[in-house]
């Protein structure tokens, strides 16, 4: 079982009691609930940025990012001080990945070294905020990232529109009950900060779209369960 399907089955678990199994993929697991057999497809609703009349997922531009900010922590957590954390925010998408992250590495080693503790800088044509914050006690993860998409809609109805279309409908055709379960319910992990629980439930009734979902639930990142039909 993936970590963000694992994370939403024991937000239901702990949402609803019971416990929850691995499925056979489809569906993604089982919720044990009051001697019923529960299938749950769980997807994310990530924000697509529409760029040129063409849409693409947000997670494209932010991985790369993602994973030079995990390096870092890797590569130099040892060179921040204990009672110090860098705070990024890093414009996206990127390109020239790794020279990007070349010169941060050495504007923030630099930035150590002089005890310089915040900089807005320009990167390759990209301007990169990085902050050495002060804390109390040393931090689990020393270099912690805010991305900046370039692309971002501010049109929320249309994203939720096209967000919930596209998962509901690609996990619709993916349904494999074959019988078995009580109900088959579709979990959707909110990454999209941007969209509530009003956005979608607004989103879903002007779909109207037909689906073999017994019940459908949003989970956020604070593990909150909402039931969207």
């Amino acid at each position: 079982m993936k970590p963000d399907e694992e994370y939403v089955l024991a937000a239901l678990a702990s949402k609803f009691g019971g416990k929850y199994i691995d499925g056979e993929d489809p569906p993604d697991g089982y919720l044990l609930l009051n001697n019923r057999k529960i299938a749950v497809e769980v997807t994310k609703l990530v924000e697509h940025i529409n760029e040129n009349g063409k849409r693409r997922s947000r997670l494209a531009d932010d991985v790369p990012i993602s994973n030079i900010v995990a390096q870092l922590n890797e590569e130099i957590g040892n060179l921040i001080p204990n009672n110090r954390w860098i705070h990024l925010v890093i414009p996206s998408p990127i390109k020239g990945i790794n020279e990007f992250k070349k010169e941060l590495t050495r504007i923030i080693i630099n930035m150590i070294t002089t005890k310089t503790y915040e900089a807005v800088i320009d990167i390759l044509g990209y301007v990169v905020a990085i902050n050495l914050y002060k804390c109390q006690q040393p931090p689990k993860v020393k270099v912690v990232q805010a991305i900046a998409t370039q692309f971002a809609s501010t049109n929320i109805h249309d994203n939720t529109v096209f967000l919930l279309e596209n998962r509901i409908s690609t996990k619709n055709q993916k349904c494999n009950a074959n019988g078995e379960v009580d109900e088959y319910w579709l979990a959707l992990f909110n990454t999209y900060c941007m969209a509530d629980i009003d956005s979608y439930r607004g989103a879903y009734e002007s779909l109207q779209l037909e689906h073999n979902f017994s019940k459908i639930y949003i989970i956020d990142g604070y593990r909150r369960v909402y039931k969207l039909c």
